[in-house]
């Protein structure tokens, strides 16, 4: 896991003041199934630098060491010991918010949100200044669907701290969640009135008109934004999809889109968005090597991301790894029994047994992969998606037929093969040696 907060928080204690950065691992897709009742709290604060209660930079500092020993043990993939490492560093360090916060972050690895929740919360009660903590909180019930709630936790936490103006960052993130696009605009306007070099609102204001689809404008406002804070991941990854939302216009920014995602995953290795954005460049690019390690790198931070099970198992099967590629959209039809594009994904595994190898008969892995491009087809919805199934079922009807005519031919009058060959191998396979019968 990256490094990033730990070392900007040891300079803030040298300074006596906080000035954080972007969360790891931001989830940047907006839900919209989820309508809530508008809210128009008018901010009430102003903007000031924090300072920190002594007995916090002792802990702070006391914790340091622990904090980086637990992040090198997840960078390893010992999970489990990192979460009772830093389990025990708040137990010792109470005041070290830090250390609640990275372990609420490998608690949403594990994933456990109730843990992580807690911890997020321990964070803000040991220091209530740190407000990525509270972002945190509220990303959670983004991802889960449920922006009214996330509305609701950020309100909750300004009742409590009216003062510190930075929590209002967490009201506009789930106000544009919740499709709320003209409040978050309005909010973000009324506080840039308090502080108008503010970078983050900027920010916050170009996602709202990103939103709205009124892309140019996004592109002038984030630029603003970035040119306060250039090292802002998540307004660089911001100007990366604006890219793309501009570019079936200008051909010329699609090579944009790829270098500014390399910016962001520059600055944070960790940014699930961005590595799933330029995942997918990757492949479509058929630089399948590149697309595996940063999918593999998404699911290792989200065990369950589906669509990094199902790309991850579409750029295996271009490599004939069809036995992983298999398990791995078992586990995405586990996470995810309704999504068709899962059940797509396992028909194309199948219907490819000229190259792809798995230990079934042929004939069984093309009636496999006619029921889930059937299923694939009942789930999907547009007309579009509906007429692509069909296709691919009428295809594998097809390749069901003669497979079916070639069994049949060879039960008669026996292997189209030389008899020397059909001699010393009991195995049945057809003349071209592309149809097995296991």
């Amino acid at each position: 896991m990256k490094r990033f907060f730990l070392i900007v928080l040891i300079a803030a204690i040298a300074s006596t003041s906080w000035a954080c950065a972007s969360k790891d691992q931001k989830n940047t897709e907006t839900a919209a199934s989820h309508t809530s009742k508008k809210t128009t709290t008018k901010p009430k604060v102003t903007p000031s630098k924090t300072t920190f209660a002594n007995d916090t930079v002792k802990d702070i500092e006391a914790a340091s060491a622990d904090i980086e020993s637990a992040l090198q043990l997840a960078d390893s993939n010992q999970l489990s010991a990192a979460i009772t490492s830093l389990q025990q560093t708040t137990k010792t360090h109470p005041k070290a918010f830090i250390a609640h916060y990275d372990l609420g972050l490998l608690y949403e690895r594990k994933p456990d949100m109730v843990m992580a929740r807690s911890a997020y919360e321990s964070a803000l009660g040991a220091e209530p200044n740190f407000y990525p903590a509270l972002l945190a909180l509220v990303r959670i019930d983004i991802r889960n669907g449920d922006t009214g709630k996330a509305i609701q936790t950020a309100n909750q936490w300004i009742a409590r701290h009216e003062d510190i103006f930075n929590y209002n960052y967490a009201k506009i993130e789930a106000l544009i969640a919740d499709t709320q696009y003209e409040s978050a605009i309005s909010q973000c306007r009324a506080l840039l009135k308090t502080d108008e070099a503010n970078a983050r609102l900027r920010y916050y204001l170009a996602s709202a008109e990103f939103e709205k689809k009124r892309y140019r404008l996004a592109d002038f406002i984030v630029g603003e934004s970035l040119e306060i804070a250039p090292n802002d991941a998540e307004a660089l990854f911001l100007r990366a999809r604006i890219y793309d939302a501009l570019s079936t216009e200008e051909v010329s920014l699609i090579p944009k889109i790829a270098s500014t995602l390399d910016d962001v995953i520059a600055l944070n290795p960790n940014f699930i968005e961005a590595l799933w954005m330029r995942a997918n460049i990757y492949y479509n690019a058929s630089n399948y090597a590149k697309a595996e390690e940063l999918y593999r790198h998404i699911l290792q931070l989200d065990p369950n991301h589906v669509g990094a099970h199902i790309n991850l198992a579409n750029t295996l099967k271009t490599v004939d790894k069809g036995p992983e590629a298999e398990k791995l959209l078992i586990r995405a039809k586990e996470l995810a029994p309704q999504n068709a594009l899962v059940d797509f994904a396992f028909g194309t595994l199948y219907l490819n047994f000229e190259i792809i190898q798995l230990p079934m008969k042929d004939m069984d892995r093309l009636k496999l992969a006619k029921q889930h491009f059937e299923t694939a087809e009942s789930l999907w919805t547009s007309s579009e998606d509906k007429a692509l199934a069909k296709g691919y079922i009428r295809t594998t009807s097809d390749a069901i037929e003669t497979l079916q005519a070639m069994l049949d031919a060879e039960a008669l009058f026996g292997s189209s093969s030389d008899e020397s060959d059909s001699s010393s191998d009991d195995n049945t396979e057809s003349s071209s040696g592309s149809l097995r019968v296991d």
